[in-house]
């Protein structure tokens, strides 16, 4: 029995059934231990529900830094499509995170809700920050139309937001047809 394996299974469980419904019970058996052995390593259902939100963070941001960082060279244009891209690249072959991730961005935080929400704000600070070093890039280059970089930033996020929720909803060549159809309409509309 080891950490990892507690917060495996614990993800699987929350991602699907969310906090409320899942049970330690649940998450113990899973493990193949039982239930009081779990308060070793989490002594109580929040802070394994913590713990869980924070790995996924990690993971989460440590994907799009690399992706952040194997675009660096990228023209600004392309370097944004880039980080686009990287939602499904990064979901597609994790669908208990899609799951877990859509089910603590929509619906539900647990009782830490707001030790959760910094948690995550402060992770996407790397990506914001490429996010706008590919604007001011563009702008600099003139392929970019100059502008508010901050806005620009926020724009880009609710996008990937979007996107996030579309890969979980629809079928991947559905959602291949969407990301298209918008990477075309954005590029047209911030190209200079």
């Amino acid at each position: 029995m080891t950490r990892a394996q507690i917060l495996t299974e614990a993800r699987a469980a929350f991602g699907r059934k969310g906090y409320a419904e899942a049970s330690l019970r649940e998450i113990a058996e899973a493990v193949g231990i039982k239930t009081p052995s779990l308060y070793a390593h989490f002594p109580s259902k929040e802070a394994l529900y913590e713990a869980v939100y924070a790995e996924v963070v990690v993971e989460h941001t440590a994907f799009f830094d690399e992706l952040a960082r194997g675009g660096g060279a990228l023209p600004p244009l392309e370097r944004l499509g880039h980080l686009l891209g990287g939602i499904e690249a990064y979901y597609r072959d994790r669908p208990d995170l899609a799951e877990f991730s859509l089910r603590a961005a929509v619906a539900e935080y647990g009782p830490g809700g707001r030790t959760l929400r910094e948690i995550f704000l402060d992770s996407e600070s790397k990506l914001a920050l490429a996010v706008r070093q590919a604007y001011d890039d563009g702008v600099a280059a003139g392929v970019f139309r100059p502008g508010d970089g901050a806005g620009f930033t926020a724009l880009v996020f609710v996008i990937m937001d979007g996107l996030f929720l579309q890969l979980t909803h629809y079928e991947p060549a559905v959602y291949r047809e969407r990301f298209e159809h918008a990477w075309r309409h954005l590029s047209a509309i911030i190209a200079a």
